[in-house]
């Protein structure tokens, strides 16, 4: 996220002889202080940090390069951000950052970045991805929530097509573990077989009959994988134990707290990454699937990842891998798209007063600057691990920023049921159950939304490739930005406040393209009112 506060470069994380050091002050009375982060699967209790003095405690820690999120462990129960680091990861979940570099340094976000002023890392280019990701608005969706099974899916591809999306996103197909279940289906990344077909949702022909009807409508397929674990049940923990991270007395274990129904996997073993690889292919070369997501990446080793990229870029060269991560280092050489939060959470300050456009254009510099030169984000207002965007802002607020998401910059995401409000979903875990998403609670008006949001991103060149600049001197509640190519310049504004907003005199001379709420004349916007018009000049 945006950088909160300005803090004392001797408290952050640093470099030192033996990886990378980490202090905390702690308050008198303080028994124990750990470090949990993704540089080693979130245990709580695997880095213990050693009191030095009275309150201060401190650990020094191997950390390969990318980023990482940690939180320190206070009392083996209070997981708590690093109070010096001013750097909140933008996944929602309110975790401190750090990136390390391969000679080993540490790279804090930096306050004040610009294409003036940008970052170490975006010198280096990205990898290049394909056009129809760059150009592309993703649409996830569970095979048994959204149609039941294959033919119910391959039935609604006609709706899809009305919204608009392109990039089809299917979460795990695979048979689901059955040891440890949580409900009565389990979690479907729970996987048991990773070359086989949940028989529950078809069989081989119809997940090809529902690819080739994908294709037919000018839409990609991606499929979601399980990258770092698998079911504990699956058979492999049987005949490959040593796939497997295992405790001293050789028993297999995950990492990462509360998951004791999954098998963490040992990726030091090439047999396996062979393997894996090789499921990989099979899926790609079977089904004609366009690309992968991969689950957790952030806690898989980067040079696997880039062993993925060349191996599947060699069956299918237009390949993309996206990865659910927030890692600068992913896009150099492995993936084509990361995560990104930040604008959902900025929208939601900005809706609640507390942040202003202005913090939210420093927060899009500060994160586009510090990434690679040209690494795309995706971009979303709900995700699998996350609940309803109206839950989250308030249902007023919804529909103006799904008019900023789909302006953006990046590739926009939409979780199913995400453009027609549907209420029922809350994360992946109603999953875990029999679930479908409520047809009947289906809003005509905000599907219509969507559909004019992402219909505008389609014919306007600038709104999915043009650069971005944000404008400055907004109202409270107010956020624009301008998208602009060699053709055309977009002015997008948008009112998260339930206030109407004046804007700058100026600003009257864009030529709506589709707006709410918006009166040209006095450069005003109604509540809770959007405009995205074409403009000449500077705002």
């Amino acid at each position: 996220m945006d950088l909160q506060f300005r803090t004392d470069p001797s408290q952050l994380p640093r470099a030192v002889s033996g990886g990378v050091r980490f202090i905390y002050d702690a308050a008198p009375g303080v028994r124990s202080v750990a470090l949990a982060g993704t540089f080693n699967s979130w245990v709580g209790d695997a880095c213990m940090l050693e009191r030095i003095s009275a309150t201060r405690w401190q650990t020094t820690l191997p950390v390969p390069a990318g980023r990482h999120l940690y939180k320190f462990v206070i009392d083996g129960s209070d997981w708590i951000v690093d109070p010096a680091n001013p750097w909140i990861s933008e996944d929602g979940q309110n975790n401190s950052c750090l990136t390390v570099d391969e000679a080993g340094e540490v790279l804090m976000r930096q306050p004040g970045l610009s294409a003036a002023t940008p970052g170490p890392l975006h010198a280096r280019p990205a990898l290049a991805s394909p056009d129809w990701l760059r150009d592309g608005v993703i649409y996830q969706l569970s095979v048994p929530a959204f149609g039941g099974d294959f033919d119910g899916v391959r039935a609604k591809l006609a709706y899809l097509s009305e919204l608009g999306v392109d990039v089809l996103w299917i979460m795990p197909v695979h048979p689901i573990g059955i040891e440890g279940r949580r409900g009565t289906l389990g979690d479907p990344y729970a996987v048991r077989d990773f070359d086989s077909i949940d028989p529950a949702l078809g069989d081989a022909a119809s997940l090809r009959a529902l690819v080739d009807a994908a294709h037919a409508r000018g839409m990609r397929v991606i499929l979601d994988w399980t990258l770092n674990r698998s079911a504990v049940d699956h058979p492999f923990t049987r005949t490959h134990p040593h796939w497997y991270t295992r405790r001293a007395d050789g028993s297999i274990y995950y990492a990462v707290p509360n998951r004791d129904y999954f098998a963490g996997f040992d990726f030091a073993e090439h047999e396996l990454r062979r393997y894996l690889i090789g499921s990989m292919r099979g899926w790609i070369e079977r089904f004609d699937i366009d690309g992968l997501r991969f689950d957790d990446s952030d806690i898989t080793p980067c040079d696997f990842l880039e062993q993925i990229r060349t191996a599947l870029a060699a069956v299918r060269p237009d390949i993309a891998l996206i990865s659910q991560a927030y890692d600068e280092f992913h896009h150099l050489a492995a993936c084509d798209l990361t995560y990104e939060g930040g604008t959902r959470e900025m929208l939601r300050r900005c809706a609640q007063g507390q942040a202003d456009g202005a913090a939210f254009g420093r927060y899009w510099r500060e994160s586009t600057y510090s990434f690679p030169r040209g690494a795309l984000r995706m971009r979303w207002l709900e995700e699998k691990e996350q609940g309803r965007v109206s839950a989250f802002l308030g249902q007023s607020a919804h529909r103006p920023a799904a008019a900023v998401l789909l302006a953006m910059d990046g590739v926009p995401h939409i979780l199913m049921g995400q453009e027609f409000d549907e209420p029922t979903w809350t994360d992946w875990s109603v999953l875990f159950d029999a679930y479908q998403l409520n047809w009947k609670a289906f809003d005509g008006d905000i599907y219509a939304h969507y559909q004019t949001l992402i219909g505008l991103r389609r014919s306007h060149a600038a709104l999915r490739t043009g650069g971005t600049v944000f404008v400055d001197g907004l109202p409270a509640g107010g956020v624009g930005f301008i998208r602009h190519d060699e053709s055309e310049r977009i002015l997008v504004l948008a009112n998260l406040s339930p206030s109407p907003l004046a804007f700058d005199a100026g600003l009257a001379r864009a030529k709506p393209l589709y707006a709410q709420g918006w009166d040209d004349a006095g450069a005003k916007l109604a509540p809770y009112g959007w405009m995205i018009g074409t403009t000449v000049g500077e705002p």
